[in-house]
């Protein structure tokens, strides 16, 4: 039987964070599907099963992330640490 992975979307956000150069929504996908897998499923505090796209969807919806342009950045203050 086989499991699609689950991380948590603040591995996403860290990543974002973290990055030395901004990411792009492009740059972003190759990224996780290189790193991660094609048929990653991302998981957040209150939601379960998003795809790449949703889970962005809700994080820019939550202004976890936002687009400057063409580029993502993290809104360190509104991310919940736990």
């Amino acid at each position: 039987m086989h499991t699609t992975a689950s991380r948590h979307g603040h591995d996403v956000l860290n990543l974002i964070a973290d990055a030395s150069a901004p990411f792009t929504l492009e740059t972003l996908h190759t990224y996780v599907e290189q790193h991660w897998g094609t048929d990653v499923r991302f998981h957040t505090c209150k939601l379960n099963d998003l795809s790449l796209d949703a889970l962005l969807t809700f994080l820019l919806s939550r202004n976890k992330i936002t687009l400057n342009g063409d580029h993502l950045h993290t809104n360190r203050d509104n991310i919940c640490q736990h």
